[in-house]
C-alpha cells in the first residue's frame, strides 16, 4: 500500500533547493551568443523593466537537502496513530541526509522541459542525532508530480507553488537498535525488497535572495512500506480530479490520490498537496466543513448540491485543526462500515463542503452541501512510470502504463499513445535584453521515436493492458540529428490515455517525457578542441563551478584539475558528486571527455608552464597571461554574481515555464 498505509512515519521540517537558474533559459546553451551578464542576478531597471540576466539564483549549487525534519507522528498496524512524546522511541527523531557524503542534487530534465525535477543522490536516514542511523536508504530518482501554482493564496509565482515527490528508498539498512522501537519493527516487517515508500510534499519556497530563508521551503513527508508489484512514483488507487484542471476545483482543491485498504476496510487520502493554504507554513485555507463520502449517484458533477439520498458520508476531515498538515503530513484515514466499503467498489469517492454557518449541518446530516471534488469519471485512472527517460541515440526504453477503475485493475484496457509533435517557443526568458539565439522547437523529428503498438511499430497508436491492467509502452529511438542546434538531442512528450478520456482526467504535466540525445563517433584520440565546446557550455551554465573550483572553458584549468574531473565524470549518475549536475550529458560526450582526461593523467598532453602560472594568477586575482582562455570566447572571468538592491522577491522559473507551455498547448499542431 506504499506510504498510504496504517504503518507510516510522519515528519515535517525544511527543505533546501539551491538550484542554479542560468540554465532556465534554453538560449543560454548557445555558447556563441552567451554573455557574462547571464551569470548575474536578475535586476530591475529605473524604468521598472526587468533584466533577466541569469534569473533569480545563478550561483546555485544544485543542492537538495532535508533540514531539521522531525518525526511528529506514527501509525501502527492496528490503525492507531500516536504523536505524544514518549509513545515510541522513533517520535522526535530526525529525518536527514547522509553524514559522510555531499547533499543530493535537484535535477531538471532539460531547459525545454522543466516539469520533471527530481532529487538525485539523496540519502534519507532516521537518526536520534547521537548514534548511527536507525534506518537509511537512497531516494530512487523520480520527478515531482501534481505541480500547481496557486496553493498559497497570499504568495505569487514559485513561492505559491506546491508539488509532491513520491519514490522509494532503495537498499534500506536497519540498525539493531531500531528494533527497540515497536513502530520500527512493524515498518521493517511490513515492507519488501529492502525498500521503503516515501512521499515528500514541498511548498512555501523562498526565492528572495535578500531573505535569510533564501532557497528554503517547507516539507512534510510520509514513509511507509513498499509492497511487491506496486508503482513507486504514484498511488495506484483512487484519483480525485478538479473539473476545470487549472484553475483547480470549485473549492480550490487540486489533484490528489487515495487508496482503500481492503483487509482493514480503511480509506486513506493523501491531502498533502491538495488544499490551498494561507501561508508558507501550511495553514489551511478555510472552506467550511469538509467531509469524505461516496456518491450514490455516480453521474454527479463537481459543484453539485448533495442530499442524503445522493451522498453517503464517511467522515469529517479535520483539515482546519491547528497545524494539521505539519502533524499528519496530509494523510487522512477513515474506517469504513460494511455498507460504505461495498458501495466504494462501484461508486466514486468525493469530498463535500458545507458552510459552517449552515445551521443543523453535522457530519452525518449534510443538508445541501456541495461536491467540492470527486473521483475521475467512471473511476478511471491511467498513470505511467517511469515518467522520464534519458536515451542515447539509437536505444530502447519502456514505461508501464497502469489502468485502474475505482482502485482495481482494468484487464485488457486499451491505451492510446500519441506524440505531442512540434511544440515551439518553450524554455525562453522574460524581460528586456533577451538573448539573441533562436528558441528551437521541441518534438521533432517525430520519426526518431516509435512504439511497439497493437498494429506494429509506429509513431503512435494503441497498446493493450494485460490481465493486471498493466500495458507496456515499448519505445525505440534513433538519433534525432541535432534538431536544436546549440543544445544536444531533443525532448519528446508522449500523451497516454484511455480513448475518450478528457484532458482534465490527468494532471497538466502528466506525460512520458523522453530526452533523446544525439549520437556521434567518439574520437580515438580526442584533443582539447573535441571537448572544449562541451566544457565551455557547462562552464557558462554553472558559474559556481567555474568561479570557485575549475574554469571549465580553460584547457589549462581542466588539465590542472584532471584527477577531480575524471572522478566526477566517471561516477554513476545516481551519485551526488556526478558531473554535470543536470544529467543531460550523452554517453558519447562523456566517453570523449573521459578519454581526453585519461590522456592528461597519462602525461600525454603537454601544457606549457606559463599556462599553469597564468591560471594560478587568475585564480588568485592576478592578471591572466595573453592568450590564456579564461572564459567564453576568450573573455576574462566574469565578475562574481552579486545580488542587486532591487532583486525581485519571488522565484518564478517553474511558473513562467508552465504559463508558456499552457499557451503552446492551445496552438494547433503543425
Amino acid at each position: 500500500m506504499s506510504f498510504l498505509n496504517p504503518v507510516r512515519l510522519v515528519f515535517s521540517g525544511t527543505f533546501q533547493a539551491d538550484v542554479s537558474t542560468v540554465n532556465n533559459d534554453v538560449r543560454h546553451y548557445d555558447s556563441e551568443s552567451f554573455e557574462s551578464s547571464y551569470q548575474e542576478f536578475q535586476q530591475k531597471l529605473p524604468s521598472g523593466a526587468t533584466v533577466a540576466n541569469g534569473w533569480w539564483n545563478p550561483t546555485g549549487s544544485g543542492a537538495f537537502r532535508l533540514i531539521d525534519c522531525k518525526v511528529v507522528g506514527l501509525g501502527f498496524a492496528d490503525g492507531s496513530f500516536v504523536n505524544t512524546p514518549g509513545a515510541d522511541a522513533a517520535l522526535g527523531m530526525l529525518i536527514g541526509g547522509s553524514t559522510d557524503r555531499t547533499s543530493g542534487k535537484l535535477v531538471d530534465l532539460d531547459p525545454q522541459w522543466q516539469m520533471a525535477s527530481a532529487p538525485w543522490g539523496l540519502d534519507v536516514r532516521l537518526t536520534d542525532g547521537k548514534t548511527p542511523s536507525f534506518f537509511g536508504g537512497r531516494y530512487q530518482p523520480n520527478p515531482f508530480r501534481d505541480l500547481w501554482f496557486n496553493r498559497n493564496l497570499n504568495a505569487q509565482s514559485d513561492s505559491a507553488a506546491s508539488s509532491t515527490f513520491q519514490s522509494v528508498l532503495e537498499n534500506v539498512e536497519w540498525a539493531d537498535e531500531a528494533m527497540l522501537s515497536p513502530f520500527l519493527r512493524q515498518l521493517r516487517d511490513a515492507t519488501t525488497g529492502d525498500m521503503l515508500s516515501i512521499r515528500l510534499a514541498t511548498f512555501g519556497y523562498n526565492g528572495n535572495v535578500k531573505d535569510p530563508r533564501f532557497t528554503l521551503g517547507t516539507v512534510v513527508g510520509t514513509i511507509g512500506p513498499q509492497l511487491a508489484g506496486e508503482p513507486v512514483s504514484f498511488i495506484r488507487g483512487r484519483r480525485f480530479i478538479p473539473a476545470n484542471n487549472i484553475p483547480n476545483s470549485w473549492a480550490g482543491i487540486t489533484y490528489f490520490s487515495g487508496q482503500i485498504d481492503e483487509p482493514s476496510q480503511t480509506a486513506f487520502l493523501d491531502l498533502s498537496n491538495a488544499l490551498q493554504t494561507v501561508d508558507s507554513k501550511g495553514t489551511q485555507n478555510p472552506i467550511g466543513v469538509l467531509t469524505l463520502g461516496i456518491l450514490r449517484d455516480a453521474s454527479m458533477a463537481e459543484n453539485t448540491p448533495v442530499t442524503p439520498d445522493s451522498f453517503l458520508p464517511i467522515a469529517r476531515i479535520p483539515y482546519d485543526d491547528p497545524d494539521w498538515l505539519a502533524k499528519t503530513a496530509g494523510v487522512f484515514a477513515a474506517k469504513l462500515t460494511d455498507e460504505q466499503f461495498a458501495l466504494s467498489k462501484t461508486n466514486p469517492l468525493a469530498l463535500v463542503t458545507v458552510s459552517e454557518t449552515n445551521p443543523g449541518s453535522t457530519d452525518l446530516d449534510l443538508g445541501y452541501g456541495i461536491v467540492a471534488i470527486r473521483e475521475a469519471q467512471d473511476g478511471l485512472y491511467v498513470c505511467a512510470e517511469p515518467g522520464v527517460h534519458r536515451i542515447d541515440g539509437a536505444g530502447r526504453a519502456e514505461s508501464l502504463v497502469y489502468a485502474t477503475r475505482y482502485g482495481q485493475p482494468v484487464p485488457g484496457a486499451s491505451i492510446a499513445i500519441t506524440q505531442m509533435g512540434r511544440i515551439p517557443g518553450q524554455g525562453g526568458g522574460f524581460g528586456v535584453d533577451q538573448p539573441s539565439a533562436p528558441i528551437p522547437d521541441m518534438g521533432v523529428p517525430e520519426a526518431a521515436v516509435t512504439f511497439t503498438t497493437d498494429s506494429g511499430p509506429a509513431t503512435g497508436g494503441t497498446i493493450t493492458a494485460n490481465e493486471n491492467g498493466v500495458a507496456r509502452m515499448e519505445i525505440a529511438t534513433q538519433s534525432p540529428g541535432n534538431p536544436r542546434g546549440y543544445i544536444d538531442g531533443q525532448v519528446y512528450l508522449i500523451d497516454y490515455r484511455i480513448p475518450g478520456q478528457s484532458n482534465t482526467a490527468r494532471s497538466t504535466f502528466d506525460y512520458v517525457v523522453l530526452h533523446v540525445r544525439d549520437d556521434f563517433d567518439v574520437p580515438a584520440d580526442p584533443t582539447w578542441d573535441d571537448i572544449a565546446p562541451i566544457m565551455t557550455q557547462y562552464g557558462n551554465l554553472y558559474p559556481i563551478m567555474s568561479k570557485h573550483l575549475v574554469d571549465l572553458s580553460s584547457e589549462a584549468s581542466c588539465i590542472r584539475y584532471a584527477d577531480i574531473l575524471q572522478l566526477a565524470f566517471s561516477l554513476p549518475e545516481t551519485d551526488p558528486n556526478y558531473m554535470p549536475v543536470t544529467r543531460d550529458l550523452s554517453v558519447y560526450k562523456r566517453d570523449t571527455i573521459l578519454a581526453w582526461l585519461d590522456k592528461v593523467l597519462r602525461g600525454e598532453t603537454a601544457v606549457k608552464a606559463k599556462a599553469h602560472q597564468a591560471f594560478a594568477a587568475a585564480s588568485t586575482g592576478g592578471a591572466p597571461a595573453p592568450g590564456l582562455r579564461t572564459g567564453p570566447s576568450g573573455a576574462a572571468p566574469a565578475k562574481a554574481a552579486t545580488a542587486t538592491p532591487d532583486q525581485p522577491t519571488a522565484a518564478d522559473g517553474k511558473t513562467r515555464f508552465a504559463q508558456n507551455f499552457a499557451r503552446a498547448a492551445t496552438r494547433p499542431r503543425s
